[in-house]
């Protein structure tokens, strides 16, 4: 299948994908804008004129970093931690460990000073973060607020708890409450224009994914939701829907009760769920003024993406991920020993988790297989999302070129999801090295020929067309983020570290893995170990 079959000529959604994929060099070509100027977007957002409440001292410890992962819970079910109640200690640990200020970089080379616990493109952080309370949270009343991570604090948008047609327009039960998480194109596009809704997706998938982390460390469960009426989730937040628009709704609910369930009514029950909110302006700063036709192609899609409610169910299948058997030349289980329920606490590897610096150059002593086994053993663990009922595998495949690592000889290798327990099943035949001299020359401030190894992520793009629509280049990359943050926070805790990076050639990654032009790599992660580097980043104590 050619892939100016899939994409030139097809559906608006496979379209972006190959003008962000195979026609990549063209987008960028076209130009792009400059930061570090006076008037670029705050890299927070800041509204005035409503009330703000600032969040007490986050906990300095939340739980261990696994009990999102199904495998993990049924080890170890007599320690799954329950939160019963929302209030507020619980609420500021929840809000700053999924996408708080962590370090900032000081000196006179900081160009991109505030780190937050997901990985963001030149820490542009265009995702915002909204939590709506189901009932009240000691002083906070219930409501929808927005987070602000500069203050640790958060500002109320609308009072009230989550309404009806939030909750049948979304899909969701709320017994806790949401948290939803929004892209402000303005705030990556001002740079990167078209090619912008790409990192805004992937970042939103990652803080999604943090999110799942955090929640079961604390005690919550959670259910992401995809489709939902897009119309009445920005009204309720007030979103215009352009300039910022929701991508992403998660449910939250006690960990000791059942994942919440999809709530499902009738469309002559909501005849004009847009109605029943009244419309809201909040206003916040805003510096940049840069006119949005710059990135029209990328609002052309997301205004194609629209949707007026929950979709049906998917079939995983028709994403092709791979079925589990043993590869010919060997399987390199990832079981082995490790640290019992409490033994790896999601804060302390949410304060080590970085990309290597600037400059990521690995140390070039192996990496322990033991070290790479850990940060990858629950990246493929079932998520609870409207896929399906029950909660499914991310719609994503998963491949690892082993490099520099100990007790693993290099090579190309997939990772198994399926198996009891999880393994890398090697390939054979592959020959890697212009792979790997690509990936240098493409990021030339990674170094990954020095690499522990460089995991492949991959989604089928007319699976997602055909379940999602112009969706599906979202819903793909939101997926793939959520198993990236998962590699990158477990990588981080075995004390390695994971560059993202989109500077690849998506086609020699395609022929390497042997995937026909449907399926694209649509995430790169460089894992190694940090060599000590110049650059000075305290981490925020409170």
């Amino acid at each position: 299948m050619r892939s100016a079959t899939v994409g030139q000529h097809g559906s608006v959604g496979l379209r972006f994908w190959w003008r962000t994929f195979e026609g990549v060099q063209d987008l960028f070509a076209e130009g792009h804008g400059e930061e570090g100027g006076p008037d670029d977007p705050l890299p927070v957002k800041t509204y005035r004129e409503l009330p703000r409440h600032v969040l007490p001292e986050p906990a300095r410890r939340i739980g261990d970093a696994r009990w999102s992962f199904e495998a993990f819970r049924d080890a170890h079910p007599q320690g799954i931690p329950t939160l019963d109640v929302l209030d507020q200690r619980a609420l500021s640990a929840l809000l700053y460990w999924t996408y708080g200020i962590g370090r900032i970089e000081l000196g006179p080379h900081a160009v991109w000073p505030y780190h937050r616990m997901v990985a963001s493109a030149r820490c542009f952080h265009p995702v915002e973060l909204y939590v709506w309370l189901a009932r009240p949270a000691g002083e906070l009343p219930a409501g929808c607020y927005h987070y602000n991570p500069a203050h640790h604090s958060v500002t109320l948008l609308r009072e009230g708890g989550v309404p009806h047609a939030v909750r049948i327009g979304a899909g969701v039960r709320a017994e806790a409450g949401l948290l939803v998480a929004s892209a402000w194109f303005r705030k990556t596009a001002f740079r990167y224009r078209d090619y912008a809704y790409r990192l805004c997706a992937q970042e939103a998938g990652m803080t999604v994914g943090n999110a799942l982390l955090t929640g079961a460390a604390l005690g919550l469960r959670g259910r992401v939701h995809y489709r939902f009426h897009d119309e009445v989730v920005n009204r309720a937040l007030g979103l215009d829907g352009r300039e910022e628009t929701a991508f992403a709704v998660l449910d939250l609910a006690p960990a000791g009760e059942a994942a919440p369930a999809q709530a499902r009514v009738a469309s002559s029950q909501q005849p004009c769920l847009p109605c029943e909110l009244p419309h809201i302006q909040p206003v916040h700063v805003q510096t940049d003024r840069t006119s949005d036709g710059t990135w029209s192609g990328l609002t052309a899609l997301d205004l194609t993406a629209r949707l007026a409610g929950p979709g049906a169910a998917v079939a995983p299948d028709d994403f092709r991920l791979p079925v589990e058997a043993s590869g010919p030349d060997g399987v390199l289980g990832l079981a082995g020993p490790e640290p019992g329920a409490g033994g790896m606490d999601l804060a302390a590897a949410l304060r080590a988790r970085d990309s290597g610096g600037r400059m990521f150059l690995p140390d070039a002593r192996p990496v322990a297989f033991a070290r790479l086994a850990s940060a990858l053993r629950y990246a493929l663990e079932p998520v609870s999302s409207d896929h399906t009922e029950a909660p499914c595998r991310p719609l994503v495949g998963a491949y690892v070129l082993v490099l520099g690592t100990d007790g693993a000889s290099p090579g190309l290798y997939r990772l198994a999801a399926g198996m009891e327990p999880p393994a890398l099943l090697r390939l054979p035949a592959r020959d890697w090295r212009a792979v790997v001299g690509m990936l240098c020359d493409r990021t030339p401030a990674v170094n990954a020929a020095k690499a522990g190894a460089v995991v492949f992520l991959t989604a089928d793009r007319l699976a997602g067309d055909r379940w999602f629509g112009a969706r599906g280049y979202r819903v793909l990359h939101q997926e793939a983020g959520i198993v990236a943050q998962r590699v990158s926070v477990l990588a981080a805790a075995a004390g390695l570290s994971a560059r993202i990076t989109n500077g690849y050639h998506d086609g020699m990654v395609r022929d390497l893995i042997g995937l026909d032009a449907a399926q694209v790599p649509v995430f790169t992660l460089i894992v190694g170990r940090r060599r000590p580097t110049a650059q000075y980043e305290p981490e925020l104590i409170w």
